[in-house]
Parts: structure tokens; sequence; C-alpha cells
């Protein structure tokens, strides 16, 4: 039934970056990241990574925002936060895993900045290393033309094999938010990606032990997976429903509870807008930016496609909200929302949002933090689902 939806997806496929030249070294050995510190010469910035070895190394720069990549085989994240304040010209800094065989450190750059040159050394006593980056203030021009991902530092994950279903059963997708380099929203050492991965381990348990359902996760370890391969795995999977599990924090004022999100391009409101425009560019953080909008008729044909599928999302976030609702402490303010969220933008399936809470919130970083809390809302959730089920279309039912 939605053969021709497919089809038109793969025309708007994913775009690569264009390669450029990067800085590489030709070892292929695991490190541990210790310590982070730096050195002022002249205008030249020199950041010096403590390493238990040398690793294999490349470097690379990315545009929009401007951001240096150091990319290795492997490595272990033992860096404080204080090691990574009150550099000059340093932004923000994120690290894990960006594919199953290789590791992404992204430093964000509050100016622009080119590698001059990038060398490991033997750290005194010769039994750990450092690896040694100068950087040299350039025009944004010049930075334009020498950054881009080389091509062995695009994402080329292995995708999930298929899954196998029994007639009649309704197969869940499952996308626990970020993961692997992109960590999502943060606060007190609680990450958005470990809490999403575990509610959703939580509700992939739930759902299997009822009959009828099947769960599927689009990732199941840390690991950094696009936005576009999330659905596209769902797709793979035979999926009839797609829930995205993410949690947020809140930058102006104080909130707290559970909210449940569908795709609209217009947003319920700033807060909504912002939280979809956040989530839309962890691709692009992470250095994966690799979706492309199409050609216009295939996007006018896959927007009349998703009119039907809306619908139903939206009888799906009613449903949930239906079971979470009186039950766990939902936003106060407009919990069902809408924003318009790449994630959510699979014509042929039904997709929606949910939010946890706000890991800034002492009492929802409690729940969000407790197994017993998030096993009692997963089975909320799953219970909504279920409600969903017996009322959504035929034609959404039917095996895929």
């Amino acid at each position: 039934m939605f053969a021709w939806v497919k089809a038109l997806m793969a025309v708007a496929a994913c775009l690569l970056l264009t390669a450029a030249p990067a800085v590489a070294a030709d070892r292929n050995i695991a490190s541990r990241i210790t310590g982070v510190s730096h050195e002022m010469m002249g205008e030249k910035l020199r950041l010096v990574l403590k390493v238990s070895t040398a690793p294999a190394f490349t470097l690379f720069t990315l545009i929009g925002p401007d951001r240096l990549v150091i990319d290795m085989p492997s490595l272990v994240w033992e860096v404080t936060p204080e090691d990574l304040t009150g550099i000059p010209h340093i932004g923000t800094w994120r690290a894990g895993l960006f594919r199953p065989d290789r590791a992404r450190i992204v430093i964000e750059l509050a100016r622009p900045l080119a590698v001059d040159r990038a060398f490991t050394e033997p750290s005194h006593g010769g039994k750990s290393a450092r690896l040694v980056i100068d950087l040299e203030p350039v025009n944004s021009d010049v930075f334009e033309a020498r950054s881009g991902a080389p091509e062995m530092a695009r994402w080329h994950g292995t995708p999930p094999g298929t899954l196998t279903t029994r007639p009649g059963e309704i197969v869940i997708a499952l996308d626990p938010g970020h993961g692997g380099v992109d960590p999502g929203a943060s606060y007190k050492h609680v990450t958005e990606k470990a809490i999403t991965l575990a509610f959703a381990l939580q509700l992939a348990e739930e759902l299997e032990r009822r009959p009828g359902f099947r769960a599927f996760m689009t990732r199941d370890s840390d690991i950094f997976v696009p936005l576009a391969e999330r659905v596209a795995r769902a797709h793979r999977a035979g999926a009839h429903v797609l829930i995205s599990i993410h949690a947020d924090t809140v930058e102006v004022g104080a909130a707290r509870g559970m909210s449940i999100y569908r795709l609209s391009e217009q947003a319920t409101d700033a807060a909504a807008a912002a939280l979809a425009e956040r989530e839309n560019r962890s691709d692009v953080l992470a250095g994966a930016d690799l979706d492309g909008d199409g050609d216009d008729i295939a996007r006018l044909l896959i927007e009349l496609a998703q009119r039907g599928t809306k619908v139903e999302s939206a009888k799906l976030a009613k449903a949930v909200f239906g079971a979470l609702n009186g039950q766990v402490t939902m936003l106060r303010t407009r919990p069902m929302r809408e924003a318009n969220f790449r994630v959510l933008k699979a014509p042929d399936i039904p997709s929606i949002l949910l939010e946890l809470g706000f890991l800034n919130s002492e009492e929802d970083r409690q729940r969000l933090t407790d197994p017993q809390w998030r096993a009692e809302a997963a089975l909320l959730v799953a219970d909504g689902i279920a409600s969903w089920r017996s009322v959504a279309s035929p034609g959404f039912l039917g095996r895929r």
C-alpha cells in the first residue's frame, strides 16, 4: 500500500558533505582521554589532549556552526568539565561513539580556527601520550574553503536486520533520542541519551510481554544514529508506529512533567519550536547532516501522503495521553503539543514524540533516574498504544 511512498523517500535520499582535506595518523590504538590543557602561542591556540596511548586520529573542521572534529578508533572519555573551561576561542565539547568502529570528539569554535598541525608525542616518563593540535585564526572564507568531512569520516553504520513477526502482530518502533557522540540535554551528570535508552528498553520489555505486539529499537546501545536513519530503520523493520523518546531542559523559568508531541509545520508555541530546532540540529552538531530534502515533486507527494498519517498520529497521541493523564505528572501548560520534528516525518508511519520530563527539574530528574517509575510509566504508554490499536484505521494495521 505504501510502496510508492518508500520509493519517493529513496528519491529524497541522504546528501553527503563534500570531502575536504584532513590530518590523519596511521596507528590503530584505542585511548583513554584523561585531561585537556591549552597554551596560547601568540595568536595560535595549542590544545593538548592527555591520552593513555598515542591514538590513530583524523582531524577536520565543519561549518554551521564552526567546529573541530577529532575521530579515532575508540576512546574512553574521562575528562572533567573543569578541564574544558577557560580555553580561549573554544565553546562546548561532546564525545562518544559516532559509528560502531569510530569514536568522535566535536569541539565548537567561537571563532574560525584552522588546523595548523597535529601530532602525538610521549608524555614525560613515557607511560602515556599527548595529542597536540595547533590552531590558527583564519577568516571565515578560508575556514569554509578548508572545511568538510572526508569520505572515511562520514556516517556508514551497519543497519540492523529485519524483524521477524507473526501474522497480525503490530510492530512498535521505539526511538531513544540522541546517543554516542550526541548526548542531548544534560544536567548534573544525567544525560538525555542515557535516560531515553533506559526508558525505551523498559517500554520494549513491556510491549514484548503483550500478545500481538513486537518492539523494535532504532538503537539499543550508546551509539549515534542520524535522524533519517532512525526513520529508515523503522521502515526496514515494518513498523506500524514510531515513538521517539526524549527528555529536555528548560533554559528560562521552570517546568516539569511529561508531554506528547506530534508533527506540525506550525509549533504550539515558541518553546515547542525551539525544542524542535535543537533536536533537528543534532545531526549537524555531530558532524553527520546527511539528510537531503529531495526535489520539489517528491516533497509535494510525500506531504500529500502525510495527511492521512497525521490523522492517525493524532489518534495515537490522544490514546497515549489518555493512558498517562491523571497517572503521572504531565506538563501543566498544553501537555499535547505540536512542532516540526524531522524524526516524525515518515509519511506512512504514525509517529509521536514523547518528552519524559525536564532534567533540570529536581522532581523530574528523580523520577527519570528511578527504574521503578520508568517501569510504571512504560506500562501506561503501552496501555495507550494498545488503546490506539483498537481505534486505528485498518490500513495502518496491515503487514508492512
